[in-house]
């Protein structure tokens, strides 16, 4: 059940998850394909949809008031429950391929950033791999497998993810800069003003970017950072606590157990105990 089908026959797949289902995070609701001149017309749903334009120029309106985005393929758009909206082509047809999914985890992607009710729509790099994704998405709901339900689950957080890393984003080579260089210092005594100061940014500015690519605060990707080392240093090395704490940027170790203990449910000499292989 490829996306670009020549058949311009529309076709879907209805899903009717269980609530074991639903406490996979994500549910697929539906899946399907359109092709030609005919329009999405004004509704509200009650879910989510991701819907991807291969062919053809066009339009959507969404959101209160409404607001317009034109449509220049390959180009992806979310719909959020509850908000109006209207698309089709602006001229001819298009070709289209869309899902309906709901889910606990929805929420989650939308703090992190890769579903956004302000920015709906995605002008895609390359389309290649979320086209693919959705070619095995519209696979599996066109089979009746057992377990169609889990698979499409699986393929509608993995539709998330690849549309969020292909997009085009013109701001994306600057994140991946501020986050390598919270990186570079994150074990040092740099401060975060010192690292906002030196990529010539402001505090407002670089909490902004490390929340949009990290979904956290600049303090918090930096105590990721460390913690991530010192899992390393527990397993793989024969540094003391004491030792590994001054390794990460803390040079206080009991400060750094507590640290650890906290974010991690246990303190670093269970998580050596645990971790640790034996030759």
């Amino acid at each position: 059940m490829p996306t670009d089908g020549d058949s311009p026959r529309p076709w879907a797949r209805y899903l009717t998850p269980t609530a074991v289902h639903q406490r996979l995070g994500l549910t697929c609701l539906c899946a399907g394909r359109q092709s030609g001149p005919a329009h999405c017309p004004p509704r509200v749903l009650d879910s989510h949809a991701a819907v991807l334009v291969l062919s053809g120029p066009g339009r959507l309106e969404c959101g209160r008031p409404g607001t317009t985005y034109e449509l220049t393929p390959p180009t992806l758009f979310w719909l959020f429950p509850g908000e109006p909206h209207t698309y089709g082509p602006s001229r001819g047809g298009w070709h289209e391929v869309w899902t309906l999914f709901d889910g606990s985890a929805v929420a989650a992607y939308e703090e992190l950033g890769y579903l956004s009710r302000t920015e709906p729509v995605l002008r895609l790099d390359d389309s290649t791999a979320v086209r693919h994704t959705m070619d095995r998405l519209l696979e599996a709901c066109h089979g009746h497998r057992p377990g169609v339900e889990v698979t499409a689950a699986h393929l509608v957080h993995e539709l998330i993810l690849t549309a969020h890393h292909s997009r085009r984003d013109p701001g994306g080579a600057t994140d991946d800069a501020v986050m390598a260089t919270l990186r570079e210092h994150a074990c040092t005594a740099v401060s975060v003003g010192e690292i906002a100061a030196r990529l010539g940014l402001s505090l407002s500015a670089l909490r902004r970017v490390v929340h949009r690519a990290g979904g956290c605060s600049p303090k918090g990707y930096i105590v990721q950072v460390r913690l991530n080392h010192a899992k390393a240093l527990l397993a793989g090395s024969e540094l003391t606590v004491a030792e590994i704490a001054r390794e990460v940027g803390h040079h206080d170790p009991a400060y750094f157990t507590r640290t650890f203990t906290r974010h991690t449910g246990m303190p670093p000499g269970e998580f050596r105990r645990q971790q640790r292989r034996v030759h």
